[in-house]
């Protein structure tokens, strides 16, 4: 019913408010929907991430005090610590896998950095051992284990990553939250910007009505029909606007490698960016009539 015309006394379409609105309504919202999309996609993302690099460990077992042996003997030496580490550890509860990193799979990783696999073998490279935890798994008492069976062997489990990839997402999504507020209200302002002007253009039409006894709550349910219309107009663009665009990003990003967000698939994101021309224009109908009301009772 809102947006269907009503007879108006007050020719609203005429005025410089009616380009100026939907335009910058437009580019707000477009705005608006980049940083929803970025924030969904960067939340979902860092999940992803903590989630894998939670699920691993390992360790490094470096060739200390070995360098001047000839690589037979420190690759024995190397594989003796090793095959001592995963025996002692594979029996401590809450270890589902426990395996040693091929030196084949070490080659191919280092071929790229550091040359053939003949160059890689002379190298004092560390030995690196895999192990997948299960849930609740006690990291501090693997140290002390591991301390125990090799103090040189090094125990990487992450955390420091994950905390500091943690703080990081944390401030980009607080920063990301208060663009949202900030272009949501920008758009609020522009809409009583609109109206104030709308209310100046049509003074001496709006003191004709009140003369002939036109109420308050008339001129601005006048003005709030006529700057609901034009809010979701704009709105609606600035979706078409970014949607296409976000969907180009995405598709650039799949052929770089980096998959899509399941987030954004999500009912609930779905749903949050169909809503927000309806939001919009409906907030925007709500500050109109509001600013109205306030304006004519200073200015009648």
């Amino acid at each position: 019913m809102a947006f269907r015309s009503h007879p108006s006394h007050l020719p609203l379409d005429n005025d410089s408010s009616t380009r100026f609105l939907p335009s910058i309504v437009a580019l707000m919202v477009a705005l608006l929907t980049f940083s929803i999309v970025g924030l969904a996609a960067l939340h979902d993302s860092v999940g992803k991430w903590s989630g894998q690099i939670e699920g691993s460990l390992s360790i490094q077992v470096p060739p200390t005090r070995m360098a001047e042996r000839n690589p037979e003997e420190r690759e024995q030496a190397l594989q003796v610590t090793v095959d001592n580490i995963i025996d002692q550890l594979s029996g401590i509860s809450g270890i589902a896998r426990i395996e040693e990193l091929s030196p084949e799979t070490m080659s191919a990783l280092l071929e790229p950095w550091l040359g053939p696999d003949e160059v890689v073998s002379e190298l004092p490279i560390p030995r690196i051992i895999e192990i997948t935890p299960e849930t609740g798994f006690n990291f501090d008492m693997l140290e002390r284990r591991l301390g125990e069976i090799a103090p040189e062997a090094v125990l990487d489990d992450h955390r420091i990553w994950i905390e500091r990839i943690a703080d990081v997402a944390f401030s980009v999504e607080l920063a990301l939250t208060a663009l949202i507020i900030v272009l949501f209200g920008a758009t609020m302002l522009s809409v009583v910007f609109a109206t104030r002007s709308g209310l100046s253009i049509h003074r001496t039409i709006i003191e004709l009505l009140h003369l002939i006894g036109a109420q308050d709550s008339y001129i601005a349910g006048q003005f709030a029909r006529h700057n609901l219309r034009l809010a979701f107009f704009g709105a609606l663009i600035g979706l078409l606007i970014a949607l296409p665009i976000s969907g180009l990003i995405a598709w650039l990003g799949l052929r770089a490698g980096w998959p899509i967000p399941s987030l954004v698939f999500s009912p609930l994101f779905i749903g949050i960016i169909i809503a927000i021309p309806f939001v919009v224009a409906g907030v925007a109908q709500m500050t109109a009539k509001r600013t109205v009301l306030r304006v004519l009772r200073r200015m009648l």
